[in-house]
């Protein structure tokens, strides 16, 4: 009788032992569990646009081709352009970039080297603004000194600033879902030639060959939806000026 009882106790014993592997395994199975984010990312792009802009309306595609792939034009400027006291100077910086290319902040910043070191500003070349599609950005531009309505611009950083709710922060140039290229519309149209500027006030090549009067207009695209480390509502508007006056210290 003893060893019959014994044989149903290991019996019983391998019965618990196989039903404790088998849950030990289902218990396996029911907290496994796999996954993965597969993240594809794109390069943004700011193309140049295929025609120059319109001399008649500066912020629509004209009839010329735009052969060097430019996004900086100046359709007026002639080369070595003759500087005569009191008169002005056809000058007329433009941008514009390619339909589909992402929604864009423009700047422009001028560097006057016409004169040289030293010489008065009221005996600078100047420009003014053509229309409200730009601004100068603040603490960033050098006015004539004889001018009291402070818009005689010698030099500086500007912003393209169309429909900007802010005075202070660029506008986006709209490009990504245009129908055609956009264009900022021209900065300015012309330089002038102060009255009291003589030829000795000019910066001379015969002293430095490499050295000639100059006024160069570089332009500064920065694609949109880059807050950096701005916060808040205007945050991408804010990061881009701010990359913009950095860049800017490099181009003075």
């Amino acid at each position: 009788m003893e060893k019959t009882n014994n044989k149903k106790r290991y019996g019983v014993l391998a019965v618990v032992l196989v039903a404790l592997l088998a849950a030990g395994v289902g218990t396996w199975a029911w907290l496994s569990a796999q996954e993965k984010l597969d993240n594809v990312f794109t390069v943004g792009s700011i193309d140049a646009p295929e025609n120059k802009p319109s001399p008649v309306d500066p912020e629509q595609p004209g009839t010329d081709n735009n052969d060097s792939h430019a996004r900086l034009f100046e359709t007026k400027w002639i080369e070595n352009s003759k500087m005569v006291p009191g008169a002005t100077v056809d000058k007329n910086p433009n941008v514009g970039i390619k339909a589909g290319s992402d929604d864009a902040y423009v700047f422009i910043y001028v560097k006057n080297a016409i004169v040289k070191s030293g010489t008065s500003l009221d005996k600078t070349p100047y420009f003014t603004i053509k229309n409200t599609n730009w601004k100068p950005v603040e603490g960033e531009f050098t006015t004539n000194q004889s001018d009291n309505s402070g818009t005689q611009y010698v030099s500086g950083l500007f912003m393209y600033s169309k429909n900007s709710a802010g005075a202070t922060l660029p506008a986006k140039l709209e490009a990504n879902k245009a129908q055609q290229d956009v264009y900022t519309d021209e900065l300015f149209t012309a330089v002038t030639i102060p009255s009291d500027m003589n030829s000795t006030d000019v910066v001379e090549t015969t002293v430095d060959p490499k050295q000639a009067p100059t006024m160069t207009v570089s332009a500064y695209i920065f694609g949109a939806g880059q807050n950096g480390t701005e916060q808040g509502e205007n945050a991408d508007a804010q990061n881009a000026l701010n990359q913009a006056k950095d860049w800017a210290k490099t181009q003075a």
